[in-house]
């Protein structure tokens, strides 16, 4: 994620190490796709770069399909770099995935961090956008397609459609399987163009972002 919008602490919790679990992207990679992963700094998790680089060669081109928009190519070479002091998890700029090797360690099966800053590299949103929204489509990919078996748990309480990350995320799948299967495409086509605003929900669903989530938190409830 870019680097002002890092809201992820690291959290000290050791996982046991496990084989990864990802599905199968169901489109053959993208021609002349590189993908570098430095792990200088940590010579020790070499075997987990591997394959987060083979994560990335498998996705790459499956986000770029779900993200695709007219006249705008994903970029074709990404690096992935593993900081052995960095605190937190992870960020992203440019085309650079820069990855906490403490994190790593830790929690050896987060590979759906990846594909989250996989991601971003491809969103290409020049001119920005709410972060609520950029990461939520980060998180959208990884929760709706990469990872779909994991539980994302909304508080009515205290959960917002602002609150970016999963909770966006899984608000985006809701709101695209219940009424606009296009809808997440065309937002990030709008964040492309530098022309989103809150008004599409309403142009493409016909609900303003209010009664969406009022009804996405009333889906949630236990039945």
């Amino acid at each position: 994620m870019p680097k002002r919008w890092i809201v992820w602490f690291l959290v000290a919790m050791a996982l046991p190490l496990g084989t990864p679990r990802w599905g199968t992207a169901s489109v053959s990679q993208l021609s002349g796709f590189e993908v570098t992963v430095d792990t200088s700094e940590v010579p020790d998790l070499a075997g987990w770069g591997r394959q987060a680089k083979e994560l990335a060669q498998k996705w790459h081109p499956r986000i770029a399909k779900l993200l695709q928009s007219d006249g705008f190519t994903p970029p074709q070479k990404v690096t992935i770099v593993f900081k052995k002091s960095m605190r937190g998890i992870a960020y992203t700029r440019g085309t650079t995935i820069v990855i906490a090797a403490d994190w790593v360690r830790s929690h050896p099966d987060d590979f759906g961090m990846v594909i989250h800053e996989l991601t971003h590299t491809i969103q290409g949103y020049r001119r920005g956008g709410p972060s609520w929204l950029v990461e939520g489509i980060a998180d959208y990919v990884r929760f709706c397609h990469f990872e779909p078996e994991t539980p994302v748990i909304v508080n009515p309480r205290r959960a917002s459609y602002r609150d970016g990350y999963r909770t966006t995320g899984r608000f985006l799948g809701w709101v695209e399987k219940t009424y606009d299967r296009d809808i997440v495409r065309q937002l990030n086509n709008s964040l492309r163009k530098g022309e989103y605003t809150d008004d599409l929900f309403q142009t493409y669903t016909s609900h303003s972002l209010d009664e969406l989530w009022a009804d996405f938190v009333s889906s949630q409830a236990p039945k």
